[in-house]
């Protein structure tokens, strides 16, 4: 394989000819007479170019100990679908948020076991889905020429004329599609939201409701009406409470009337109460041993 970023901020990824995969110091003008009458294009600078071979791999274990794994360290894959950024940045936020709560002293140690679990069943997944993109794009022969001449422009021209499929690419390939739904920190569902989802996003007037989740700290969201017990419950928790009014749009978005949703700093939700549950919720606070920073604040 081989990138090169040519100017006018263009990039360009393809197979290093046969003839020349054995080499370690290939240059551009060594491909330059493959690509330019490949693509009917007179390449004029290039401002960066390398070679490299594609690997999918996922590391047995995320976490040993005091030792963690992210990023391309835990998972590596081919550049199909341009996922390898993402998911080194989803690792980040995941681990980031919990090592963080743990050394402030406002969550359990044990928070940080779900680590692992929520990212290595992603990575391998997404390792899985892109061997099996990738392997037909670079296969030799007739095969691999109609699968990179027809096949894969005609399925792409076609998905992506359409608004539906389109929108079912940009949830894929940007991940908010991900959810941990077997995490130890996942509980409850209510309407179509399930705990370890992405909190679904939905317009609330001239704003949104994820306007508070910028704070970066656990919250809980109510879509409707919330109960004097749990605004109790989370003014002695120190736990921030937002009260969206009910409508059209929070129905569409999935939530139910009146339910309540714990959710965590990275913007997944955690415990999901349909009936505004308080002992559950103080016993989900008790169990993670969570402290908020409006308690901070309070002290």
């Amino acid at each position: 394989m081989f990138p090169v970023r040519l100017s006018g901020m263009q990039r360009l990824i393809g197979l290093v000819p046969p003839e020349l995969s054995e080499r370690s110091d290939i240059t551009f003008e060594d491909v330059r007479p493959h690509v330019e009458p490949l693509l009917d294009i007179r390449v004029k600078e290039v401002n960066w170019f390398s070679t490299y071979r594609v690997h999918h791999r996922v590391a047995d274990r995320f976490r040993v100990g005091r030792a963690f794994l992210l990023g391309d360290a835990g998972h590596i894959h081919s550049p199909a679908g341009g996922q390898g950024m993402n998911t080194g940045i989803g690792d980040a936020i995941n681990l980031g948020w919990k090592l963080a709560q743990v050394l402030q002293n406002r969550a359990a140690e044990s928070i940080l076991d779900s680590y692992e679990l929520e990212r290595i069943s992603f990575a391998r997944s997404l390792v899985a889905t892109t061997d099996r993109a990738f392997t037909p794009m670079v296969a030799e022969g007739l095969k691999g020429e109609l699968t990179r001449r027809i096949v894969a422009p005609f399925f792409v021209g076609i998905a992506t004329r359409f608004a539906l499929s389109r929108h079912a690419i940009f949830r894929l390939v940007s991940q908010i599609r991900i959810h941990y739904a077997d995490s130890p920190l996942s509980q409850g569902k209510a309407g179509e939201v399930h705990g370890g989802d992405r909190l679904p996003w939905f317009p609330t007037g001239a704003t949104h409701n994820f306007v508070p989740l910028r704070s970066l700290d656990w919250q809980l969201h109510v879509y409707g009406e919330a109960t004097q017990d749990l605004k109790s419950s989370s003014r002695n928790a120190g736990l921030a409470l937002h009260a969206f009014a009910w409508n059209d749009a929070a129905e569409h978005a999935g939530f139910q009337r009146d339910a309540a949703y714990l959710v965590r700093p990275d913007g997944h939700v955690a415990l999901v109460m349909p009936e505004q549950n308080t002992v559950l919720l103080e016993t989900f606070i008790h169990q993670h041993g969570l402290e908020f920073q409006e308690t901070r604040r309070q002290l």
